[in-house]
């Protein structure tokens, strides 16, 4: 009896899942039971994990100027994305190039949309001008929106840092589509009055023809 029970003390130390053991499972049925316990933390870490992504907005649309544009970011650095600072117009993607009341003006209204990407503090960069300052070397000069200060600031990281920044494309409305519009009801008139000459015309040219060849 004593052996008996120093066994089942010793197994119970050793088994972490105890409530397993107390039934009469064989070996495979304490396998799922373990995976079962240990499916849940990685489940609730993946379920965490989809939320921070659906939080984080990867587009967004907003109006500038009287028109909408499609917002998106991209990760990288000015001297990796050199094509990408530039005027649509000239193969790039950010409209507001060279222009830096534009850039505000698009950080201003894309806001927070994006979190705080860049430096824990600033949301992602609308880069409007290359610049050189003797100390630091070349800069890309930008506008970013500071969420936890409701405000528009100008950074200018260098051209080899990675940053997040904005791009944006047009927004073009969707065609018309053109309704017929109903027949004028003169024009209506006018063809009903052709098509009346027009029956009688051939129901009188019909008539002679019978007559014609009537016994």
């Amino acid at each position: 009896m004593t052996f008996s029970l120093s066994s089942q003390y010793l197994h119970s130390l050793l088994d972490p899942y105890p409530s397993a053991t107390s039934t009469t499972c064989n070996s495979g049925c304490r396998a799922k039971v373990q995976w079962s316990s240990m499916t849940k933390p990685v489940l609730g870490m993946i379920l965490v994990a989809g939320a921070l992504t659906a939080g984080q907005a990867q587009a967004v649309v907003v109006n500038v100027n009287s028109q909408d544009w499609d917002v998106t970011i991209f990760t990288g650095s000015y001297n990796t994305n050199i094509s990408k600072f530039a005027l649509p117009s000239a193969g790039g993607v950010m409209p507001w190039w060279g222009n830096n009341t534009l850039a505000a003006s698009f950080a201003s209204a894309v806001s927070n949309s994006f979190g705080k990407p860049n430096a824990t503090y600033y949301g992602p960069y609308f880069g409007y001008k290359k610049d050189f300052i003797t100390f630091f070397g070349d800069v890309i000069k930008s506008a970013t929106y500071a969420p936890d200060f409701g405000n528009v600031y100008q950074n200018q990281p260098s051209l080899s840092q990675t940053d997040v920044w904005a791009q944006a494309t047009k927004v073009s409305p969707p065609p018309a589509t053109p309704v017929p519009g109903p027949l004028p009801a003169l024009g209506a008139a006018a063809a009903f009055r052709y098509s009346r000459k027009l029956r009688k015309r051939i129901k009188s040219s019909t008539n002679a023809v019978s007559s014609s060849y009537s016994l």
